[in-house]
């Protein structure tokens, strides 16, 4: 049976982490952010929501919809646009890799490695195994959920910590890095919800504009030293109650 890990340590040492990061993390996470908004905004004009975007937005806030609106929002949003989908896919396919190289970025820095902001870019060097890692993920998360919610929630968990091992071990097979991440969740699946809920009036937060430019670096080091830690042999810092 696997120790369970002190919350605040595990936190605590995070932020060490990110204290002693070469480069500073903020800093990369706003490249990031800034990227990721700038290609947000590509896809939308790429698939003609442009003239939706201040309907969706007033409708995030409360704003209510007359029906008239809210048909011609659905409208729009369901009618066919084939080249622009197309491009629009692959730009989530960019996003996926840039925040995989900040997943890298943070895992270096709890590792106390030399970190960078190219580290945004190293994901790139492993595209289609991260791709394919998503895509099997995907298809497994997805099988379970037929079942119900639950087992498809609790698969998510399951196979948490396989993108980390990949990056970490890029000689590792697909399969074999779900197969490990499997083992590392085994008796701590309701561990990382835990430390995802406790996580919950952070991410609340990221609905305000560039918040998330501090949130990110502060929850993504702090799960990228989950694994270190429970992948880790003998004690850590963060064991304990």
């Amino acid at each position: 049976m696997p120790r369970y890990l002190n919350r605040a340590a595990l936190k605590a040492d995070a932020r060490a982490a990110m204290a002693e990061s070469k480069v500073n993390p903020y800093i990369t996470a706003l490249v990031l952010v800034l990227v990721s908004y700038l290609l947000n905004h590509l896809s939308m004009r790429l698939v003609n929501y442009d003239d939706i975007m201040g309907y969706l937005y007033a409708y995030a806030m409360g704003e209510e919809l007359s029906q008239e609106t809210l048909l011609y929002v659905y409208r729009r949003l369901t009618e066919p646009n084939l080249a622009g989908r197309l491009i629009d896919l692959m730009i989530g396919v960019v996003q996926l890799m840039l925040s995989t190289g900040f997943t890298l970025f943070c895992l270096r820095a709890v590792r106390r490695l030399e970190n960078s902001v190219g580290n945004l870019l190293d994901s790139f060097g492993m595209f289609f195994r991260i791709l394919g890692l998503t895509i099997v993920e995907g298809v497994f998360i997805m099988l379970w959920s037929l079942l119900l919610v639950v087992p498809g929630i609790v698969a998510s968990y399951r196979y948490r910590q396989a993108y980390y091992l990949l990056l970490e071990h890029p000689e590792m097979d697909i399969m074999d890095c779900i197969r490990r991440s499997k083992e590392l969740m085994y008796g701590r699946k309701m561990e990382l919800f835990v430390l995802d809920l406790s996580f919950l009036g952070w991410y609340l937060l990221t609905a305000v504009p560039f918040v998330s430019v501090y949130v990110l670096p502060y929850t993504e080091t702090t799960f990228a030293n989950y694994y270190v830690t429970i992948s880790s042999p003998g004690p850590s810092v963060a064991e304990g109650l």
